[in-house]
């Protein structure tokens, strides 16, 4: 991390951001490394802080998913010793290929996320304007049609055929990855 004017108040505000981003992650990594789901936000909450703690040592620019994730699979060794009293326990080996498949998907993921923003972006303005309406806003399809003044049924019928067409430009731009 860079010495800025955030250093005072604590965590840079480009680290905090990156915490921010990969909170899903880093939780699904966590659930997939830990038997009992309600440790995950316990110990994520735990690994936030450790991020925090050695926030200074992170340089930004480099892999943040990676350096988290490590700090994560660290955290989690070392609940393992606790964990090893009361429960069924992975040894760190396991955890190792564990975290690794984890990061892996979750790679692909990203690779899935870019090419759907890629594949909006190509979208006339009028068919991302209604998938923004459903799933960025999280309207009804109701409330769609009756501010668009058009049936339920029509609209359903359009998000469909947009739905169709994101699938294809997504295995298209995932295909030409390949």
């Amino acid at each position: 991390m860079k010495p800025g004017n955030n250093e005072q108040k604590g965590v840079d505000a480009e680290v905090v951001a990156l915490i921010a981003q990969h909170q899903s992650r880093l939780r699904g990594l966590l659930r997939c490394m830990i038997a009992g789901h309600a440790d995950v936000d316990d110990l994520l909450q735990e690994v936030n802080v450790v991020i925090c703690q050695k926030a200074d040592t992170f340089e930004i620019g480099t892999d943040f998913w990676a350096w988290a994730s490590q700090i994560a699979r660290y955290k989690v060794m070392e609940r393992g010793r606790t964990f090893a009293r009361s429960r069924l326990v992975f040894d760190d080996s396991f955890l190792d290929e564990l975290a690794e498949v984890a990061t892996q998907r979750a790679s692909g993921f990203d690779e899935q996320r870019d090419a759907l923003r890629r594949c909006l972006q190509n979208l006339p303005p009028a068919q991302r304007a209604l998938i923004e309406m459903r799933y960025a806003s999280e309207r009804t399809i109701g409330s769609i049609a009756s501010e668009m003044d058009r049936p339920a049924g029509s609209i359903r019928q359009t998000l469909y055929r947009i739905r169709g067409l994101l699938i294809q430009c997504i295995q298209n731009r995932l295909g030409d990855l390949a």
